[in-house]
């Protein structure tokens, strides 16, 4: 039995893209991971729950410890469009549309139940339209730290 001519010649430009596929996935999962990720899953900072939270003394810490490292949410990768380094965060997340789900706003202030990046730290893999967890590759969040970010949503997403 032989293949069809035109069947043999495309079987190698399929394989060429599955590998490519293949190998851009596994490159941008290693570029974002957290290999540093120390045991500690607080990253080091204080693991409390912060009922009226600062951005600048409570949120941005966390973003700086857990999320704008290894490739991630930096200046220079801003995985799914989002940086959350010093200086830029507030502005990437508040009111601003989700790259990855449209309908919802990244931080939808007062809402932390409609905020996509709420939703993406949290457990729940059918809320997050079974995206992986953040932070990809590292420890989730403690519960304090999530419980600390919704705190500041719920009350507002002060610029504070």
């Amino acid at each position: 039995m032989r293949a069809e001519p035109g069947l043999t010649m495309r079987a190698p430009i399929v394989m060429r893209v599955v590998v490519a596929s293949l190998l851009t996935a596994i490159t941008l999962a290693w570029g974002c991971a957290d290999f540093e990720s120390t045991v500690d899953p607080s990253g080091g900072l204080p693991d409390v729950e912060v009922a009226n939270p600062s951005f600048a003394n409570d949120i941005q810490p966390i973003f700086n410890r857990r999320c704008a490292i290894g490739g991630c949410h930096t200046v220079s990768s801003a995985r799914a469009e989002l940086v959350l380094a010093q200086g830029h965060a507030y502005d990437s997340i508040v009111n601003k549309p989700s790259f990855l789900n449209s309908d919802l706003d990244r931080i939808e202030p007062g809402d932390a139940a409609s905020s996509w990046l709420v939703i993406m730290i949290e457990d729940d893999e059918n809320a997050r339209d079974h995206f992986p967890r953040m932070p990809l590759g590292g420890q989730p969040l403690t519960r304090n730290q999530i419980a600390t970010i919704v705190n500041w949503v719920e009350n507002g997403a002060l610029r504070n």
